[in-house]
C-alpha cells in the first residue's frame, strides 16, 4: 500500500509538462496534426472548386462550422479508441494513480477544446449567418425584376418580341399590385450609367443581384419550329438563384406572337397571385380575384412595335410624334400610346390639344384602374387641381419608383405643383447616384436640380453647394447652377459666387448666361442687397448687342428699377405683343412707378380681358404683383391665392422667390398661401387612415 507521501508525490507527477511529454509519447499530437492538417486541406480544396461548380457562397463558412464541432468529437474518439486500450494495460498501483491523474488532465483540456469550439461556432453563426439571415429578410421584398426574353429565332422580324414579352407582364404585375416591378427600361438604364470597377457589367443579373436584389426575376427566350412561335419563361429566387417555376412551353402562329404573350402573362400572374395569396398551410388567404392588365385587349403587333420604338427616340420630336401616331392608328383601341401623345402635349404647354386629346378617350368605355389613374393625372394637370395629380402620381409611383422617368415627375409636382420640399428626399433616395454616369442620364440632372431647390427651402445651403458645385463641373446646363447661385447668396459667400461666374462667362452660351445674370439680380433683391443685385442686372444692359430678347433687356431696367427705360422699352414690346401678360403687368407697374397713375390703371384693367382657358393662375398672378407693387396687401394676397388655386406653378421665380412679394414673405397670410395644396393633401392622408 502506498504511504500518504508517495500519493502526494504521484498526484504532482502528473503536471503540465508531464502530461504534454505523455501526449507526444502516446501519438495525440500526432494525430490532432492530421485533424488540422486535413482540415486545411479540404478547406483549400473548396475555396478552389466553389466557384466553378457554382457551391453555395458560404459553402467555406459551413464546412468551418462542421470541421470545429468535428474537433472536439474527434479529440474524444482518440482517447476512446486509442488511450483507453494503453490505459487498460497499466495494472500497478503506481501506474492507476498515473493513468487517473492523466484521465483528468486530458479530459479537462477536451472540455477546453470543447468551449473554445462552441464559443467559435456561436460567434462565426451569429456574424455570418444569422446577420445574413437578417440581411436576406432586409433585401427580401416584394420586388420582381423583370427582363427581355432572349431571341433564338435568327430572325429580325422577331426582334422586338423579347421586349414586347416583358413589357406585357410588367404591365399585368403593376395594375394588380402584386409587387414593385424592375423593368426592363429600368435594368437597361442603369446598365449604360452605372460604373463597375471593371467599366462593365457581366448581364443583367449581376446588376439585378448587387443593385437592385429583387425577390424574384421573370426571365424567358424564345424560337420557332416550322410555322410556329415558342415561348418559354422561369421564374427564380432574385437572392439564391434558385428556380421557383418553369412554365410549359406556349405555342403560337409566328404571325401571332401576342397570343403566346398574353396567355404566358396570365399563367405568370396566376403563379404570382396564388404565392402571394397563400398561407403558410398551403391554402388561400384571399377569394380567387380576376386578374386585370393595362391594356383590356392585347394591342395589334405593328402598333406595339411602333410604340416601342417612340420611346426610344430622344431629342427627335417629329419621328417620335409620327411613331406615336402610327401606333395608335394601327390600333385605335391601344392605350398605352394615347396617354403619350397627352404627355407629349402637355409637357409642350399645348393644353387646348392635351385636353381635346383626354376628351377624344372614351370615358364610358371598360377602363382598368391603372387606364383610370393615368387619365385622372392628366385631367388633374390640365384642370389646374394639383393636389388631384400629386395623389396620381403618387399612386402610379408606387408601382415604379425606381423608374427614373417617373421619379423625376413625382419630384416635379411635388415641388413645383404642391410646394412639398419635405417629400423631394425620400423620392431622391429611391434611386441612388453613387456609380452613375450622369453625363449619360438625361434625367439625372433634374433630379439634382430639384433636389437642390428643395434644400435650398428647407435652408440646407452648404449641403447644395458641397453636393450640386461638382455636378455642375459634369453637366453644364445653367438651370443646374440657379440652386448653387441660391446657396451662395444665402450664405454671403459673394467673393465665391463672383470667381464661379468667371469661369461661367469662359464657357457658357450666352442666352445662358443672360438668363443667370437675370436670376441672381432677383436672388440678391430677395437678400435685400440691392448694390450687388444691380451688378449683375448691369451686366445685361451693359451688353447689349447680346441680347437677342429685347424683353431681357427691359426686364434688367424693370429690376434695376430704371422705370423710365423700362417703360419706354416696355411700350414698344406691348406694341408689338399686346397679349403678353408678362409685359403688359411690368408695363403697368412701371407706369405707377413713374407717377402715371391713370395710364397704370389702364394698362392693369386690361389684363383682365386676356384671361381665357388653361393659363392656371398666370393673369391673377400678374394682378397680384400689381397690387404688391402698390402695397396693396389685401388685393395682393386675394389674387395671389386665386393664382395658387388655380394651379400656379411654384418656381425658382416665383411665389416666395418673387421679388414683388418680398414684404409680404415673413406673413402667415403669404405662407398660408405656398401651403395652400398641403391641406387638401393633408385631408385625404387623415381620410385614408
Amino acid at each position: 500500500m502506498l504511504t500518504i507521501n508517495q500519493k502526494k508525490h504521484y498526484s504532482l507527477i502528473m503536471n503540465l509538462k508531464g502530461f504534454l511529454n505523455e501526449c507526444n509519447e502516446k501519438e495525440v499530437f500526432k494525430m490532432l496534426s492530421i485533424y488540422i492538417v486535413s482540415s486545411w486541406v479540404i478547406l483549400q480544396v473548396l475555396a478552389l472548386i466553389a466557384e466553378p461548380l457554382n457551391f453555395p457562397e458560404k459553402s467555406l463558412t459551413y464546412l468551418i462550422l462542421i470541421l470545429l464541432i468535428g474537433f472536439p468529437i474527434y479529440v474524444y474518439g482518440i482517447w476512446n479508441f486509442h488511450l483507453k486500450k494503453m490505459e487498460n494495460n497499466q495494472t500497478n498501483s503506481t501506474n492507476k494513480l498515473y493513468k487517473s491523474s492523466f484521465h483528468k488532465m486530458y479530459f479537462s483540456g477536451l472540455i477546453v477544446v470543447s468551449v473554445i469550439a462552441a464559443f467559435s461556432v456561436v460567434f462565426i453563426i451569429n456574424t455570418n449567418l444569422i446577420n445574413d439571415i437578417k440581411l436576406e429578410k432586409e433585401n427580401s421584398n416584394d420586388k420582381i425584376a423583370v427582363l427581355k426574353f432572349e431571341d433564338f429565332t435568327n430572325d429580325e422580324k422577331f426582334d422586338a418580341i423579347g421586349e414586347i414579352a416583358a413589357n406585357w407582364i410588367v404591365h399585368g404585375i403593376t395594375e394588380n399590385g402584386i409587387a414593385q416591378v424592375i423593368s426592363p427600361k429600368v435594368v437597361n438604364e442603369y446598365t449604360s450609367i452605372i460604373k463597375s470597377q471593371a467599366g462593365t457589367l457581366a448581364n443583367a443579373k449581376d446588376l439585378l443581384k448587387t443593385y437592385f436584389k429583387p425577390g424574384k426575376i421573370i426571365s424567358g427566350g424564345f424560337y420557332k419550329e416550322k410555322e410556329k412561335l415558342l415561348l418559354q419563361a422561369t421564374i427564380t429566387d432574385g437572392l439564391i438563384d434558385k428556380t421557383l417555376i418553369s412554365f410549359e412551353t406556349i405555342e403560337c402562329d409566328q404571325d401571332s406572337p401576342l397570343d403566346c404573350i398574353e396567355i404566358l402573362k396570365q399563367k405568370v400572374l396566376g403563379y404570382l397571385t396564388i404565392i402571394d395569396n397563400t398561407d403558410k398551410s398551403g391554402y388561400l388567404k384571399l377569394e380567387d380575384k380576376k386578374v386585370a392588365y393595362f391594356e383590356e385587349t392585347p394591342p395589334k403587333f405593328q402598333a406595339y412595335q411602333y410604340n416601342l420604338s417612340a420611346l426610344k427616340i430622344e431629342n427627335n420630336d417629329s419621328l417620335y410624334l409620327d411613331l406615336i401616331n402610327k401606333a395608335i392608328k394601327a390600333d385605335p383601341n391601344y392605350f398605352e400610346p394615347k396617354i403619350h401623345l397627352i404627355s407629349y402635349y402637355f409637357n409642350r404647354e399645348e393644353f387646348r390639344t392635351t385636353d381635346s386629346l383626354l376628351k377624344k378617350i372614351d370615358l364610358n368605355s371598360k377602363l382598368n384602374t391603372r387606364q383610370k389613374n393615368y387619365l385622372f393625372y392628366h385631367e388633374s394637370l390640365v384642370k389646374g387641381k394639383n393636389d388631384k395629380a400629386y395623389k396620381a402620381l403618387r399612386d402610379e409611383y408606387e408601382m415604379a419608383y425606381l423608374d427614373i422617368y417617373t421619379n423625376q415627375s413625382t419630384m416635379t409636382i411635388a415641388l413645383q405643383l404642391v410646394n412639398r420640399p419635405n417629400d423631394i428626399e425620400d423620392i431622391y433616395n429611391e434611386i441612388k447616384m453613387d456609380g452613375m454616369n450622369i453625363e449619360n442620364c438625361s434625367r439625372c440632372g433634374y433630379r439634382y436640380y430639384l433636389k437642390g431647390l428643395a434644400d435650398i427651402e428647407l435652408k440646407k445651403y452648404n449641403q447644395v453647394k458641397r453636393e450640386l458645385l461638382p455636378v455642375t463641373k459634369v453637366i453644364e446646363n445653367g438651370y443646374l447652377k440657379k440652386p448653387v447661385i441660391m446657396a451662395y447668396i444665402r450664405t454671403g459667400d459673394n467673393e465665391e459666387l463672383n470667381n464661379l461666374f468667371k469661369k461661367w462667362e469662359l464657357s457658357m452660351d450666352k442666352n445662358d448666361l443672360l438668363d443667370l445674370y437675370m436670376f441672381t439680380g432677383n436672388e440678391f433683391l430677395l437678400d435685400n442687397k440691392k448694390e450687388n443685385a444691380s451688378e449683375f442686372f448691369n451686366k445685361i444692359i451693359s451688353n447689349t448687342a447680346m441680347v437677342n430678347d429685347p424683353f431681357t433687356l427691359a426686364k434688367a431696367y424693370y429690376y434695376n428699377q430704371d422705370y423710365k427705360t423700362a417703360q419706354e422699352l416696355l411700350v414698344n414690346l406691348n406694341s408689338i405683343d399686346p397679349k403678353n401678360p408678362d409685359v403688359l403687368v411690368k408695363l403697368a407697374i412701371s407706369n405707377y412707378k413713374n407717377g402715371l397713375y391713370a395710364e397704370a390703371e389702364q394698362y392693369i384693367k386690361s389684363l383682365d380681358a386676356l384671361r381665357t382657358d388653361y393659363q392656371f393662375g398666370s393673369i391673377d398672378y400678374g394682378f397680384a404683383q400689381y397690387y404688391s407693387s402698390l402695397n396693396d396687401q389685401e388685393n395682393a394676397f386675394k389674387y395671389l391665392l386665386k393664382a395658387v388655386a388655380s394651379g400656379k406653378w411654384f418656381t425658382p421665380t416665383t411665389f416666395q422667390y418673387d421679388p414683388h412679394f418680398i414684404i409680404y414673405r415673413d406673413t402667415k397670410e403669404f405662407n398660408d398661401i405656398l401651403n395652400y395644396w398641403n391641406q387638401f393633401l393633408e385631408v385625404e392622408k387623415s381620410e385614408i387612415k
